[in-house]
């Protein structure tokens, strides 16, 4: 039976994601962060907070107690903070970091040995906000950015060890997060900001109530995880890869523009 370790089980994506794999037979572990949530999946679970260094230790304890080898790791949980740079506080912006990249990349490590000995896969969940930035997301933008640069460099890493790499860069899916997201305590919805304050909170109404119905991404998580013909970067939803084409081209003509502009110093 192959075995996987899903982050950030308890709604959302990974709930999907961890369901899906247990009803193919795959032995799943997932990471809560209350107890209260243990008993109400039919997979195994852990209490676990990606930001506190003693708890992904021992994360990576029962890992290797349990599996000794570890065919698959999704690095699920997140939050998505939102304010602009302004209104945020150095703390709340280290929150973002702390558990989208950070988290993600020290239950990476922790679970680097297991995964070396099955020749595992590992599936980070990104966002297309991981791929162009948004008024009043730099926090989620750069937790995001972070994290698809730190894969870049874990896929040559792990090469070597047959470990295959994944980002999967969601766009909206109708999931908890934006409801669960925290935005800038300092928020003044009558400041200079007012009006991006406005389609950020229009946004998140729409995105909790009328966005994808997020079966598409799990098919495309569950997907990553399963088939060894996946490709490394899989921007998921309606016109999310156009987002990505876009951006790239954007990024080359500021290149074009750099070389013509430094051919005149």
């Amino acid at each position: 039976m192959p075995s996987v370790l899903i982050t950030g089980t308890s709604s959302g994506l990974g709930h999907g994601v961890a369901r899906r794999l247990h009803d193919l037979g795959w032995d799943v572990l997932g990471t809560v962060l209350d107890r209260a949530d243990e008993d109400r999946v039919p997979w195994a679970t852990v209490v676990c907070d990606v930001t506190d260094d003693d708890s992904v230790a021992a994360l990576g304890l029962v890992v290797a107690d349990r599996f000794r080898r570890l065919d698959a790791l999704v690095n699920n949980a997140g939050i998505a903070m939102a304010g602009p740079w302004e209104e945020l506080t150095p703390t709340e912006l280290r929150r973002s970091l702390g558990v989208n990249l950070v988290g993600a990349m020290a239950v990476t490590g922790v679970c680097l040995p297991a995964l070396r000995a099955a020749q595992g896969v590992i599936v980070n969940i990104s966002s297309v906000s991981g791929q162009a930035g948004d008024p009043l997301m730099g926090p989620y933008n750069a937790s995001k950015f972070g994290l698809e640069g730190a894969s870049e460099a874990l896929r040559l890493e792990l090469r070597p060890f047959g470990i295959r790499v994944h980002l999967v860069e969601p766009g909206p899916f109708r999931t908890p997060i934006s409801a669960t997201g925290p935005i800038a305590a300092a928020k003044d919805p009558n400041g200079v900001y007012a009006e991006h304050w406005k389609v950020i909170d229009d946004w998140l109404s729409w995105h909790a109530e009328s966005s994808a119905d997020p079966q598409q991404c799990v098919s495309a998580i569950v997907g990553a995880v399963t088939r060894d013909d996946a490709p490394f970067r899989i921007p998921v939803g309606e016109g999310i890869s156009d987002v990505v084409r876009k951006h790239a081209a954007s990024v080359a003509r500021q290149a074009d523009a750099a070389d013509a502009w430094l051919a005149t110093l």
